[in-house]
């Protein structure tokens, strides 16, 4: 419990919001810059992205679990949470489809451009959801008390 009562701080929740952004933010920056095909810019990119999809997932659990349902503004930024959480789902399905797919077909590396824009939309999804729980902590009424 004491974890929770932690997590429920001011400062920890709009630290944790923007590093999530910024985070995701570098990912879908290097991932771009990975296309070069220079190594670093490749394992960096694949760093941020494994980091950057473990926050947004642990953020979108923090605003399930810290949101304030009875409030208006505390509702929308619940279900929000829920339609980045079922896009990351879709998001990792289309990953796992495309890889598949590609082992099958001459043309593989066309479908996975599937898997990148599946990611990037994902990506935006979880800064989009960062941002808003960032500019919402002043607003007390939508956060459990």
């Amino acid at each position: 419990m004491h974890v929770i009562e932690q997590l429920k701080s001011y400062r920890v929740l709009r630290v944790y919001s923007s590093l999530t952004a910024l985070i995701l933010s570098l990912s879908i920056l290097l991932s771009q810059v990975g296309a070069t095909g220079i190594f670093f810019f490749q394992s960096i990119a694949s760093a941020t992205i494994v980091l950057g999809t473990i926050l947004e997932l642990f953020q979108v659990l923090i605003v399930i679990q810290l949101t304030n349902r009875e409030n208006k503004v505390g509702w929308v930024l619940h279900r929000f949470a829920y339609v980045t959480l079922v896009i990351m789902i879709l998001s990792f399905l289309s990953i796992v489809g495309a890889t598949f797919l590609s082992s099958f077909f001459i043309f593989g590396r066309d479908i996975m451009i599937i898997a990148v824009i599946s990611y990037v939309m994902q990506a935006s999804f979880g800064i989009c959801l960062s941002s808003v729980s960032y500019h919402l902590l002043r607003i007390e009424d939508v956060w459990c008390k």
